[in-house]
């Protein structure tokens, strides 16, 4: 085969005689600093919930612990165009945590309905993706979301937008940290720390109507604490480019593999 044939391409430049971990970091360092856009014109609906701290300090990894008041974002997102798939629709729960590196939030449960988005997702970014179908409908006034995996309707939701934010604070852009991703080895995870970076085109306050139903296979349920409905919500659209500071901080253990093993598995 022709060694310059599209086929052999990578989108970052990786030297054969050179395959080191370090050398690997740093391209991907390379590609998360250019103005392309990974996400285009996304579209999320976010619901901030309570969090139950004895059920989310279980599966927490150590040197992360839960921000006061205690709370985790719910968000549905439609993806209408990206760089490396097709468009697909994304639910996750990001509980607000504190660490000795700073505030961010950490992701125990990610859904996506595309098979490439999920194994990006995974390897690269320590997100705990899974296959699930994630209707998702907005008129202009409401979105109308959801989550459906294994016969169970594990999340809906239905947001209200109340009024445009004249200057939108951070979307998707804060600092997060995740286990996982590359370096994984099953039951012992790094953590790795980035922050996506994101152009906000709109921004709306919102209220939201929550449902979360148990399931042994997504348990989500049992890391939020009662509430009433509806709950503050917010709707956004954005283009996402990529991460910063992508690097690994601390490994987890069995403790985090054992008790996150229903969120990140089945």
């Amino acid at each position: 085969m022709n060694s310059h044939s599209p086929l052999t391409q990578v989108p970052f430049p990786v030297e054969e005689q050179n395959p080191r971990f370090g050398h690997l970091i740093r391209s991907l360092s390379a590609v998360s600093r250019m103005k392309i856009k990974l996400w285009e014109d996304a579209l999320f609906v976010f619901a901030t919930l309570p969090v139950d701290p004895a059920a989310a300090k279980k599966i927490l990894p150590r040197f992360m612990w839960l921000t006061r008041p205690y709370q985790a974002t719910l968000f549905i997102a439609n993806y209408p165009k990206t760089a490396f798939t097709v468009a697909y629709n994304e639910a996750a729960l990001l509980l607000h945590v504190t660490t000795p590196l700073g505030r961010g939030v950490h992701c125990p449960w990610m859904v996506v309905d595309d098979d490439t988005a999920m194994i990006y997702g995974r390897e690269v970014l320590g997100y705990p993706k899974k296959l699930a179908d994630i209707p998702f409908a907005d008129d202009g006034a409401k979105i109308r979301a959801g989550v459906t995996r294994r016969k169970t309707d594990v999340v809906s939701v239905e947001a209200t937008r109340i009024a445009e934010e004249p200057n939108p604070g951070p979307v998707m852009g804060v600092k997060t940290f995740n286990i996982g991703g590359m370096g994984q080895w099953f039951s012992f995870n790094p953590v790795w720390m980035f922050t996506p970076r994101e152009a906000v085109h709109q921004a709306f306050t919102a209220t939201a109507a929550v449902t979360i139903n148990d399931s042994d296979h997504d348990p989500i349920a049992r890391l939020i604490a009662p509430h009433t409905r509806p709950v503050p919500a917010r709707v956004a659209r954005i283009d996402i480019f990529g991460a910063r500071t992508l690097i690994p901080v601390w490994i987890t253990g069995l403790r985090v593999f054992r008790n996150t093993f229903n969120l990140r598995y089945r």
